[in-house]
């Protein structure tokens, strides 16, 4: 069984599971499985709002899928978040991100 087996296995015992749903996100984006992977940050995001990995994740996914207008979005909701949490590291990461794709 794969990992992504394995984890959807779990998320069918534990469909609310947050840090699952960001897992299996992991594990397809390494796959090369972008929409598929961005689908499960989503969810993360829908579980819970405050989980800020998952937009993190997200927009690398849809960066990486060329996807930018997707990526601005959620990284943009990403540093408001950060911002709003104190979570300076993760905001000036999400920034640099931003920029590398021409918007700050």
């Amino acid at each position: 069984m794969s990992r992504i087996e394995a984890i959807k296995a779990l998320l069918a015992r534990s469909p609310q599971d947050v840090f699952l749903h960001y897992s299996l996100g992991m594990e397809l984006a390494s796959a090369g499985e972008s929409a598929a992977a961005t689908d499960s940050f989503r969810r993360c995001i829908e579980l819970d709002v405050q989980y800020l990995p998952a937009y993190v994740e997200a927009g690398k996914t849809l960066r990486s899928a060329g996807e930018f207008a997707g990526a601005r979005e959620i990284f943009s909701a990403g540093l408001e978040l950060a911002k709003a949490k104190g979570e300076s590291h993760t905001a000036d990461y999400i920034r640099g991100q931003l920029e590398g794709l021409g918007e700050a």
